[in-house]
């Protein structure tokens, strides 16, 4: 784990957000098998000693050609970015449309997941390259939906 540095190795996944939703899907890694091979890009963590050791940290703006550097976007096989929920939904959709057009004019062949917050912006992040787009809102309402006409207690 680092914060300033630039990640050599390649056929990786790069992360873009640090946020209860990344943290969580970091958890259902098993760690041997991804050990060295996640680059977590945020500009927002200050404390980096809060992220697993295996997470190499590169703080900076995601939509920056040299941060994008600096986490070997060029030779990595996977990127996921997630919406930042502390900004207004069109403000957030729109940085992570530009940190996918970013990523993808380093690495046209990426695979890309992408997590928009508004419905009309998953069809921009399609025209802008995602191969997965996860529209926020929609597991959120099946999920209200359910738990409105389900009587049983579940947490």
């Amino acid at each position: 784990m680092e914060d300033n540095f630039i990640y050599k190795e390649n056929n990786h996944l790069v992360i873009i957000g640090w946020n209860e939703r990344t943290k969580n899907l970091l958890s259902y890694f098993d760690e041997p098998l991804i050990l060295n091979k996640i680059v977590l890009i945020d500009n927002t963590l200050e404390e980096n000693h809060l992220l697993p050791d295996h997470i190499y940290f590169i703080k900076g703006e995601p939509q920056d050609p040299r941060t994008l550097a600096k986490a070997n976007i060029q030779d990595a096989t996977t990127l996921l970015i997630t919406a930042d929920l502390d900004q207004i939904e069109e403000e957030a959709d729109m940085n992570s449309i530009l940190s996918l057009i970013a990523s993808k004019g380093q690495n046209p062949s990426i695979y890309s997941v992408v997590e928009v917050l508004t419905s009309k912006h998953s069809v921009n992040a399609k025209h802008a390259g995602a191969d997965q787009i996860i529209q926020r809102s929609f597991p959120i309402s099946i999920l209200m939906y359910d738990k409105l006409f389900n009587k049983e207690i579940l947490y």
